[in-house]
């Protein structure tokens, strides 16, 4: 970490992200690069953030959000969030 603290979110949304987007249901959405980044940016600003300082609170964060609870909570943010996407992307 070169900062004193990080949004564990953005290492963790990223990764789901592209594992939705490979999964057969959304097989027909955009995952060029600009589309990706708006559904992990849409994504991220809807879901409140988990700042860290130590990479203890790091396997913390990881361990609770490896939870099926919050792993289906995590799902229908990023569900939500290709669909905005896919209705209004922003490229032609």
């Amino acid at each position: 970490m070169s900062k004193p603290y990080f949004n564990v979110l953005e290492e963790i949304i990223p990764t789901l992200v592209t594992v939705t987007l490979n999964s057969p249901d959304y097989q027909t959405v955009c995952r060029c690069q600009t589309c990706t980044n708006d559904i992990i940016a849409l994504t991220l600003n809807s879901i409140p953030a988990r700042y860290i300082t130590t990479p203890e609170k790091r396997e913390i964060i990881f361990r609770l959000y490896n939870q099926t609870f919050m792993r289906t909570a995590l799902n229908k943010h990023i569900v939500k969030a290709i669909y905005v996407v896919r209705k209004s992307p922003n490229h032609d």
